[in-house]
């Protein structure tokens, strides 16, 4: 049996093994130094070199062999060997497109060339021609077998990262061009250029871990265009995506510099936040269901940072519709993709929130923000004198989408008045919010019990004829919730509650409703925090009486009727 003794023992075997790596790592890196020219020309035996580049990849395990890159020269010799090997592929790859005619601009930082076919509709881009796929897929072998050694020659390797930091910009350069040759009608050159293009991103990921030089050059370099453009030309190769999200994340955790860059994407990037939301809706192909989604993952982690840096509001007013026609709503889709981004972030109070999650205390100011965006969102709204009157259609669509905001912030608020401590709910900075928050939410709660009658349905059962009642699904509920939490041990919203019709809604929300699931339990919760210490409220739910029997309520098949004798009901046989 072993013992540890001053640290943990290590087999005979592995010990064996471990010298055989470290004194075997100079030939090998030797080898490939006599094997790696300067100019691709140079390169006599290409499947000899492929293997051996490879071979090193597969070495960068141990850290000794990381340790003997810098003393093998290799660093000075890759810079000019790569440039020659995008040269001589230039050389077989078509041309970058080039726009003819009328431009189409897509607001992202460059331009795309649009044509039409004579029936109208938009024909597809024209497909890149290689003039010669024997050379073209050689040289985009070097690439990739380059790049993987680069990409694992750097990890947790600080010595290493400096040397390779000249060759970002040759690497983005090459990137882009890349992404311009994907568009061919050759399924093997296709999938080699994203196979080499995810390794070249993984590449600058790695790179400029923890490296603030590298970070520096990355940053202009990445974004907005070159990143714009990948989620745009690139967005069903999601784990690309994914990659280029990660190198983002990684310079946002630059001590010095992660504070500014995160406020510049927060602020100054609206077209890059767009994309970003918009690509969490694409899923990958049916065969990668079980797989985890790369882009969504490091989308998500991207989205973590900036919420707990304290962005949420700068992001959300970003993606307003000051910037868009004054004829549009309050609401913009992409805002909605943001409340649904920080719903999903948001630790619950039965989740161990972790590092990675966003919780209430992360941001002070969200609370407030939360409760003055939804005043705001349901305020009534004066026409201009010289604005068209918008269509039927445009109200309705308008209308849905301030339901699904509305439901949306009620989540987060739910989420937020849960765990954030009792304190932080009554402290005097938010209480006006709080007090101009609540007629709103209980005149909105007015509005959602009105969009369902009962018309003969013991049950508020959805049926086909509902409309957009069905948007409404859970809205009652979640405002409940809501109101329950914030008239805990609050005199002042107590009071509120009474006076601008609060505690009818709590009471008629008593029943069991399959579209407000837990709305009975909700209700009673808070109907016990309207009373609580205040007997004002406990008088006057007793001086509520009954206002009258749902007369199309039909009991007949049950051989009974409802009868209100003395401000009672009760169920007599017919």
């Amino acid at each position: 049996m072993l013992r540890l003794v001053g640290g943990p023992l290590k087999s005979t075997k592995s010990i064996l093994q471990y010298c055989a790596m470290t004194t075997t790592s100079l030939p090998l890196l030797q080898d490939l130094s006599a094997l790696l020219p300067r100019d691709v020309a140079g390169v006599q035996d290409a499947s000899l070199l492929l293997e051996t580049l490879e071979d090193s990849a597969r070495q960068c395990q141990a850290p000794a062999f990381r340790d003997a890159f810098a003393a093998s020269g290799l660093a000075d010799i890759f810079p000019t060997f790569l440039a020659s090997v995008a040269k001589d592929l230039a050389s077989h790859a078509p041309a970058a497109p080039v726009a003819e005619g009328d431009e189409e601009d897509d607001g992202f930082g460059y331009s795309y060339t649009a044509t039409k076919s004579g029936n109208g509709e938009i024909e597809p881009r024209a497909a890149a021609t290689f003039a010669d796929t024997a050379s073209a897929e050689r040289a985009i072998y070097l690439f990739l077998s380059s790049y993987r050694f680069l990409r694992n020659v750097c990890v947790q390797n600080e010595a290493n990262q400096t040397l390779l930091q000249p060759l970002l910009p040759l690497t983005l350069l090459q990137l882009e061009a890349h992404v311009h040759w994907m568009h061919t009608d050759d399924d093997v050159m296709k999938e080699l250029l994203v196979l080499s293009s995810q390794v070249m991103v993984q590449f600058v990921g790695n790179v400029v871990v923890n490296h603030e030089e590298n970070q520096r050059v990355l940053w202009p370099l990445l974004q907005p265009k070159l990143l714009e453009m990948l989620l745009v030309e690139c967005q069903v190769h999601r784990k690309l995506l994914g990659f280029a999200t990660a190198a983002l994340c990684n310079c946002l955790h630059s001590p010095t510099d992660g504070a500014a860059r995160a406020n510049e994407l927060a602020a100054h990037r609206r077209p890059l936040l767009i994309l970003l939301l918009q690509r969490c809706l694409t899923h990958g192909s049916d065969e990668d269901e079980d797989r985890v989604d790369a882009a969504f993952e490091w989308i998500v982690l991207l989205f973590q940072q900036l919420f707990q840096r304290q962005h949420t509001s700068a992001m959300y007013r970003s993606l307003s519709v000051s910037l868009l026609s004054t004829l549009w709503s309050r609401l913009t889709p992409e805002q909605i993709l943001l409340l649904r981004m920080l719903d999903m972030c948001l630790a619950t109070d039965d989740e161990r929130a972790t590092k990675a999650q966003v919780h209430a205390t992360d941001d002070a100011s969200l609370f407030p923000f939360i409760l003055t965006e939804f005043v705001a969102l349901h305020a009534t709204k004066d026409a201009g004198e010289d604005e068209a009157p918008p269509s039927a259609d445009r109200e309705a669509m308008w209308r849905v989408m301030e339901i699904e905001a509305s439901k949306l912030m009620l989540h987060i608020l739910g989420t937020l008045t849960t765990t954030l401590p009792p304190t932080a709910l009554t402290d005097a900075a938010v209480q006006a919010d709080v007090l101009a928050f609540v007629p709103a939410l209980v005149h909105q709660m007015h509005r959602a019990a009105a969009a369902r009658p009962v018309d003969g349905k013991l049950t508020n059962k959805p049926t086909d004829d509902d409309g957009d009642v069905d948007y409404y699904y859970g809205y009652k509920s979640a405002g409940v919730r809501v109101l329950g939490n914030l008239v805990h041990r609050n005199p002042a919203v107590q009071d509120l509650m009474r006076s601008c019709g609060g505690i009818e809604v709590l009471l008629n929300s008593c029943n069991i409703d399959e579209t407000n699931p837990m709305i009975r339990e909700w209700a009673l919760v808070a109907l016990r925090h309207v009373c609580e210490g205040c007997e004002a409220n406990q008088d006057y739910i007793k001086a509520l009486a009954p206002q009258g029997v749902q007369s199309n309520v039909d009991l007949t098949q049950m051989g009974a009727k409802a009868v209100m004798t003395d401000d009672k009901v009760t169920i007599q046989p017919l």
